[in-house]
């Protein structure tokens, strides 16, 4: 979504403007240590322009792996937490 950003030459707080979205949130988003909705992601996109089925083929295929990931440390936590025999 940075990228995105970048190449729409806009900034954080007109990107803000434009979805009417929390400046907090985006900024969030943007420094990726929160995952964007798949509804926001969409918004994101259009709203700088960019094709937004493009960004939300790249949030599918990223939640999903994200998905696969927690299922998987969730097996190994399992795992941990069975008695040995």
């Amino acid at each position: 979504m940075e990228q995105i950003q970048r190449q729409s030459r806009l900034t954080t707080e007109d990107i803000v403007r434009l979805m009417g979205a929390d400046p907090a949130h985006i900024a969030a988003v943007l420094s990726g240590s929160q995952f964007p909705s798949r509804h926001l992601a969409g918004r994101f996109a259009r709203t700088c322009g960019a094709d937004h089925n493009i960004l939300l083929k790249v949030w599918d295929d990223e939640h999903e792996r994200r998905n696969a990931s927690s299922v998987h440390g969730a097996d190994e936590t399992r795992e941990d937490a069975a008695p040995s025999q």
